[in-house]
């Protein structure tokens, strides 16, 4: 894209962005986007929600299916975002990409929409650190030493308090090392997700070698070793009544779509950090996409690995049962089905607990990462109060909303943790709306902004038709889709949570009457921000 005038100044108009460049440095290479995305995407918990819920609450849904086709829908979606990123490298995402080619309000209710949804997620897996992480590893450790206090160590990480404690430790952490610098936070994601990549694998191989048989007198041990009931296998299918096998169920594998959906759809979030991404192009196109690509052929294998091991009904039974029917405080995580196969070995018990630790987290960086540049991007817009735009000039890093987007965080951790108000997936039909706009947007963007897509690296053209505005079209019936799955599904469907449908309307409502303030507020400065929105922003 040419950047002629790109954040300038224009003759006889005062200056319409705060400063003239944003103060961040292009130093992310393709390698820290896709693992960033791949992260986003979350093999580790997407393969836990799928194996512990899928057979248990849609009897008869195909998990190999569902991720299967949760992968092809959430292509042209990831596609789309690639595309805009790569025409439009700016901090901001769905805010840039929306109030330059739709309309401004539009823009900033849609990243309003993804701050909200981003501060929650924050929170969530904060607690997710202590709640799967912290507990799965140190129950495996008590089961390997046949330490009870270890034992009550690892319940403690599920009480609220616990929940509460490790999160603030992750959230504090995460925000120490943004404040120091981007790239800082890139070696540590990079070499956590190596060791992450390797344990997962290392439970896909236990899985994938240990016969059923063996499987069943194992756990039975390390439920016994945590302090459960004897024939833990078999209690389990009487108490949850999963014993025959289950026929095929396409309505149930449409329904369940929403769990690994939950997962893929979110390969888009280094559309955020776009400014700070080298060769963009390559990076981005490879880095959405690709990432789907890698992530859905890891949960497959996984997937049929672990169903190979403990059996659909084995499955949907210790996912389903009550945990008191077991004499257990928990329901076991994907990683200690394997982990009770080798629950003897303390290297491997170290390696899968530590491993499946770091899979719990990583939402939690990558949302507050994303979180402060949508800020940046709106102070730099005037949208917001210019001290949110304020970067470091020695860290390169936005301090001011680095501080916010923690507290932010820690309100949302309070809330889950003490189950006032959050649950995990209800947040994802409101997300998909300002998904569904991008996708609007990146079909009529050739259009609107002429001149910006034919100066971009991605004016290709398929028949004479813009390929953004192609894929932007299968984007759109792709979302509407698994919107539909998002209003039915039973269990975390829209449709069943009124609450949740005033939040999501909510949202919109309460981000349209900020930009409508922000902008009188300017007016009566003397400043029209309606001008910024003319241009590109600055890099």
């Amino acid at each position: 894209m040419s950047e002629k005038g790109v954040g300038s100044r224009l003759p006889g108009r005062p200056r319409v962005f705060v400063r003239e460049a944003t103060g961040l440095t292009k130093e992310l290479s393709l390698v820290d986007i896709f693992i960033y995305n791949t992260n986003n995407q979350n093999i580790g918990l997407g393969v836990l929600f799928i194996l512990l819920f899928v057979p248990a609450f849609y009897p008869g849904a195909s998990m190999l299916g569902g991720a299967l086709v949760a992968g092809i829908l959430a292509l042209a979606h990831a596609t789309t975002y690639a595309l805009f990123a790569a025409a439009m490298p700016r901090s901001g995402g769905d805010y840039v990409y929306i109030s330059r080619t739709l309309s401004p309000v539009l823009g900033f209710v849609s990243s309003f929409n993804w701050l909200v949804w981003l501060s929650v997620y924050i929170g969530i897996p904060a607690a997710y650190f202590g709640q799967y992480g912290l507990s799965s590893l140190f129950r495996m450790l008590a089961a390997n030493a046949g330490e009870p206090d270890l034992m009550r160590f690892a319940d403690f990480w599920q009480t609220p308090l616990g929940i509460f404690v490790a999160g603030t430790v992750l959230i504090v952490g995460f925000g120490a090392v943004f404040a120091l610098g981007t790239k800082l936070y890139f070696r540590i994601q990079n070499i956590t997700f190596v060791i992450a990549t390797i344990a997962v694998a290392i439970a896909g191989l236990i899985a994938l070698i240990t016969p059923r048989e063996t499987f069943i007198v194992r756990f039975d041990e390390y439920v016994q070793a945590v302090g459960g009931v004897a024939n833990a296998f078999r209690v389990a299918q009487e108490a949850s009544g999963y014993q025959q096998p289950q026929p095929f169920d396409a309505y149930q594998t449409f329904l369940s779509l929403s769990l690994p959906l939950y997962i893929v759809l979110y390969s888009i979030t280094s559309s955020i950090i776009g400014g700070e991404v080298k060769n963009a192009r390559r990076a981005q196109l490879f880095g959405m996409p690709g990432s789907v690509i890698y992530c859905t052929l890891w949960i497959l294998v996984l997937v049929a690995a672990f169903q190979k091991m403990v059996g659909y009904e084995g499955l949907a039974a210790i996912g389903a049962a009550d945990p008191a029917a077991l004499g257990l405080a928990f329901t076991p995580t994907f990683v200690e089905l394997a982990g009770a196969v080798v629950y003897r070995s303390l290297p491997l018990v170290l390696f899968l607990g530590i491993g499946f630790l770091l899979w719990t987290y990583v939402w939690l960086p990558i949302n507050y990462l994303a979180s402060t540049r949508i800020l940046l991007a709106w102070s730099f817009d005037r949208l917001m109060p210019e001290r949110l735009a304020y970067v470091s000039p020695r860290t390169h890093t936005p301090l001011v909303a680095i501080l916010v987007v923690g507290i932010l965080g820690e309100i949302c951790l309070a809330l889950y943790a003490w189950k006032i108000v959050l649950a995990s997936i209800v947040g994802i039909f409101g997300w998909i709306i300002s998904f569904l706009l991008t996708a609007v947007a990146a079909i009529v963007f050739p259009y609107r902004r002429r001149a910006d897509f034919e100066a971009s690296p991605v004016r290709w053209r398929l028949a004479g038709i813009p390929l953004m505005s192609l894929v932007g079209a299968l984007a759109v019936l792709s979302l509407v889709i698994c919107e539909v799955v998002f209003w039915l599904d039973p269990f975390v469907g829209l449709a069943y949570f009124p609450n949740v449908q005033v939040l999501t309307v909510g949202v919109f409502v309460v981000g349209a009457l900020l930009y409508w303030g922000a902008r009188m507020i300017q007016a009566r400065r003397g400043i029209r921000i309606e001008y910024a929105f003319r241009e590109i922003p600055p890099e």
